[in-house]
Order: C-alpha cells, then sequence, then structure tokens
C-alpha cells in the first residue's frame, strides 16, 4: 500500500500527515510519498520526512503512484481514469466544489466507503 501526502494550497498552514506519523506507517511497511514541501508550514521539512523513511516526489508521482491520497484542501485537478482506482481523504468541501464533485462522480471517483460493526 502507499500513501501520498499532497501539498496544500498557498493559505493553508497544515498537512495531512506529519513525517512522525508517516514514520509509524513506514513501520507497518507502508510506502509514503509526500509531495515536495507539503510539509513546510508545518515546520515539517523534507528532510524530516525523509529521516522518517517517506520518500519526496513531485505532485505528478504522488498522484499517480498513491494508493490512497491524503490532502486537507489540495484537490487533485484532474478526474481522470487515475483517481478512479485510488481513496482520496480529505476536506473536499463538496457544496463549494460542486462543479469538481461532479466530474470527479461522471469519471467514477468515489468517497471511500465505511462499514459500521456492530459488537
Amino acid at each position: 500500500m502507499t500513501i501520498g501526502v499532497l501539498r496544500e494550497p498557498a493559505h493553508e498552514t497544515r498537512v495531512s500527515l506529519l513525517a512522525e506519523a508517516a514514520a509509524a506507517l513506514v513501520k507497518k511497511g507502508i510506502t509514503v510519498l509526500v509531495e515536495t514541501g507539503a510539509g513546510e508550514k508545518a515546520f515539517c521539512s523534507n528532510a524530516d520526512y525523509v529521516k522518517a523513511g517517506a520518500a519526496i516526489e513531485n505532485r505528478a508521482n504522488v498522484l499517480s503512484a498513491s494508493d490512497i491520497l491524503l490532502s486537507i484542501h489540495s484537490l487533485p485537478e484532474a478526474a481522470d481514469a487515475a483517481l478512479k482506482s485510488k481513496v482520496l481523504i480529505g476536506v473536499f468541501q463538496p457544496l463549494f466544489n460542486k462543479e469538481l464533485m461532479q466530474q470527479w462522480a461522471t469519471a467514477g471517483v468515489r468517497p471511500p466507503s465505511f462499514r459500521r460493526r456492530c459488537p
């Protein structure tokens, strides 16, 4: 499994996954790809991610190579076949990004499904 961390827009100072959390995922055998500069505004440098075992990649590589994409506000621009096989986790504000959500739906991109488990 490969988890990708996207760089946020200029106004956002948070990142969806810090290096410490990336290290925990790497220890479990999960590959973590981080877009160049994703953690800078959250005081988490590329070197911090590399030290944690993550790889630094450009946006195109993170989008194409990841099974799961994490972001807070950063939206993948294209609704293409590549996104159809991805799990997108973030705050995408579908009521404010209606056109993009319609493009994603037309392309077959779906939100992750969660099952409620009863004891």
